[in-house]
């Protein structure tokens, strides 16, 4: 299992020395961007999502929290960049151009997050669809925004729970929020690929 570590929990105005020491406990970094509509947070600035991009090789990990898709996130695709996987909530309202633009990126894995309040069968129409590619499904387990959570539902039991309504699933597993290093080896056996660590790496 991979870890990818959610740089909200970070030093905000020291983010890359953060990532410097602690880059021995991770292999993805995580990058949140909110608009403080769909969830209450802007989430990681501009200014250091273009830091990441331009100044470390560190292999990027996009989570949209959005309702408009943002210019941001099509400027960077314009460009060869360290942007290894980007997904999206399909509860937003801009999920439909997530997936055309995503269509056009060969190098970029696409992924689906759903919130941990939502209904898993939401999920059905992307993962059967033969018209997109689902690479991964993030399953948030906190609320939008914010490090530090205690998870709203276990991520054990949420992967579980999709698991048993999709057992045909061949694509990724993703959780995030509130991971604790005592819960790696159960997701690990649980078959998730990649857990989301904030606190637990920052803390």
């Amino acid at each position: 299992m991979k870890i990818s570590a959610s740089i909200l929990a970070a030093d905000q105005n020291n983010i890359i020395n953060n990532l410097n020491d602690k880059k021995d406990l991770f292999d993805y970094v995580h990058i949140d961007i909110g608009d403080n509509i769909f969830c209450p947070t802007y989430g990681i600035s501009k200014y250091n999502v273009y830091k990441l991009v331009n100044e470390t090789t560190y292999k990027l990990d996009i989570h949209l929290m959005i309702d408009e898709y943002p210019v941001l996130l099509e400027n960077l695709f314009k460009e060869n960049n360290n942007i290894v996987r980007a997904s999206h909530h399909v509860e937003s309202n801009s999920i439909n151009e997530f997936i055309s633009i995503m269509k056009k990126q060969d190098n970029i894995d696409t992924g689906f997050g759903i919130l941990s309040s939502s209904d898993l069968n939401i999920l059905r129409p992307f993962l059967e669809s033969k018209n997109v590619a689902t690479d991964y499904i993030l399953l948030l387990c906190v609320n939008p925004g914010f490090s530090y959570q205690d998870p709203v539902i276990s991520p054990s039991q949420r992967v579980l729970e999709f698991k048993n309504l999709y057992p045909n699933y061949q694509g990724q597993i993703m959780v995030d929020g509130g991971v604790s290093n005592k819960m790696l080896n159960e997701l690990n056996d649980l078959g998730v690929n990649v857990s989301v660590q904030g606190g637990a790496i920052f803390g």
